[in-house]
């Protein structure tokens, strides 16, 4: 076909080899165009449900390393400043007042946690619940005779992490032949924690909310001890502190917990840790 490869016509040759290249590239276009609306494109498709890359939800902070909390401070803790919360602090923070149940009773104590709260219930003298203060059943008996007092004195753990409150279980047994009644009210029983080289870190006599007497029984000898579980909020406190304020935090270390009530010669004590922050 010698017009295919040798056009004829008045114009000249190269015109008409122009005209052709345009016509097929034109056609060209138009099957790549055909081509992809048939069958679609790799960028043009929306990926599936397991393939999309939604954005991260907002993320929930993870719990502050700390050296415990002041919580509410009714009368534990007392000093200027206040501690860092710590990572899962207890709800309630330890008061100064202790949790005092009969024989048999727990002593109040929530676990490692050490969350002791005042003691504002009673179900009764000896039934192992816990103990409402000054019943008019107590007030009748004698005061107990230092002498006839035996104490002892553990803590719900022997480290605590950075997210426990400490907790100490006082067991006060009577040697007497008679029921008696023991003041265990914050000017009379003090709970002092001191550092492993006898510094005094914190007192629950030093600013309490309420310092009256809290009476309770203590039954005679052979009935069982009283138990009282005394908390610390973890932080310092100085003689004449306003009552409520908290602390500047107690940092990891050693611990000595002290019991003293009023006339007891044989004051027990407790060493016990605070963990590293974090831990």
């Amino acid at each position: 076909m010698p017009s295919l490869r040798n056009p004829v016509g008045p114009l000249p040759a190269s015109i008409y080899w122009r005209r052709r290249l345009v016509v097929l590239a034109a056609l060209a276009s138009a099957v790549t165009l055909v081509s992809v609306l048939a069958f679609g494109g790799g960028g043009g498709k929306q990926p599936t449900a397991g393939g999309v890359n939604t954005p991260a939800g907002s993320i929930t902070p993870g719990p502050t390393g700390g050296h415990g909390s002041t919580g509410s401070n009714d009368g534990a803790v007392g000093g200027s400043g206040s501690a860092t919360p710590s990572a899962g602090t207890p709800t309630g923070s330890p008061t100064g007042e202790p949790v005092v149940t009969g024989p048999g009773g727990s002593g109040g104590g929530s676990g490692g946690s050490g969350g002791a709260t005042g003691s504002t219930s009673s179900t009764g003298s000896g039934s192992g619940g816990t103990l409402a203060a000054n019943q008019p059943g107590t007030m009748n008996l004698p005061a107990c005779n230092s002498a006839d007092l035996d104490l002892s004195l553990t803590s719900t753990a022997q480290t605590y992490t950075s997210s426990e409150f400490p907790a100490f279980h006082l067991g006060i047994t009577n040697t007497g032949g008679g029921a008696c009644r023991v003041d265990l009210g914050a000017k009379s029983a003090v709970l002092t924690v001191t550092s492993d080289t006898g510094a005094q870190v914190w007192s629950s006599g030093d600013c309490p909310k309420d310092a009256s007497a809290q009476w309770y029984a203590v039954p005679a000898a052979g009935g069982g001890p009283l138990n009282a579980v005394f908390g610390w909020g973890r932080t310092t406190s100085r003689p004449g502190c306003t009552p409520g304020n908290g602390g500047s935090a107690a940092a990891a270390g050693t611990y000595v917990a002290h019991i003293a009530i009023g006339g007891v010669s044989a004051q027990p004590q407790h060493w016990f840790k605070l963990a590293p922050f974090g831990s």
